[in-house]
């Protein structure tokens, strides 16, 4: 069997698929789990007068994304492992659903990030979608996202693991599971 420690593993998947939620399952049973740094970047940045909003200037936005997401990377200890709410493959991913090309530093930081090849995909679940402040995506925007955000991971050669859908906790298992037994 393979040893998980010190992996990074992603959790990833379109807008309103319970990532935080099972994030949040994740921290509140002790494990290092690090939040989604495009949500911190529009929160910090929606009532000020420039243009770091994905809305406003895509590039402008994910470079922001990307430098923090790098730092980070370069910040978490190789021998431990944790749980991280979004990549640098999403900012590919969300380029391309924006119609704009990816600058390859995103591809290039991925790959230097040392993330763990197995990603855990919430598949978009319109039963649970739903907007607020940062998340203003429409339903078929959303559906877009889940289909872009699959391709930016496999065309890197990551292997997504898609997390089925159930309860906070029954994902935070299977999550758990599949890292402990995989």
């Amino acid at each position: 069997m393979e040893n998980k420690t010190g992996q990074h593993f992603i959790i990833t998947g379109a807008p309103s698929t319970g990532k935080s939620s099972v994030v949040n399952g994740l921290i509140n049973k002790g494990y290092i789990c690090h939040d989604e740094i495009a949500r911190q970047v529009i929160k910090e940045n929606q009532d000020k007068d420039n243009d770091l909003l994905p809305w406003k200037n895509m590039l402008a936005f994910s470079d922001e994304v990307f430098y923090r997401m790098q730092t980070l990377a370069n910040s978490l200890d190789k021998n431990k492992m944790c749980f991280l709410d979004r990549s640098m493959v999403d900012l590919i991913g969300y380029m391309e659903f924006a119609n704009q090309e990816a600058p390859a530093r995103y591809a290039e930081g991925a790959f230097k990030a040392g993330y763990s090849k197995t990603v855990f995909f919430m598949p978009f679940w319109k039963e649970i979608f739903a907007n607020d402040e940062q998340r203003l995506e429409s339903i078929n925007e959303a559906m877009n996202i889940d289909k872009a955000l699959r391709k930016a991971y496999t065309d890197l050669g990551f292997t997504l693991v898609e997390v089925p859908q159930g309860t906070i906790a029954e994902r935070v298992d299977f999550v758990l599971s599949y890292t402990h037994h995989n």
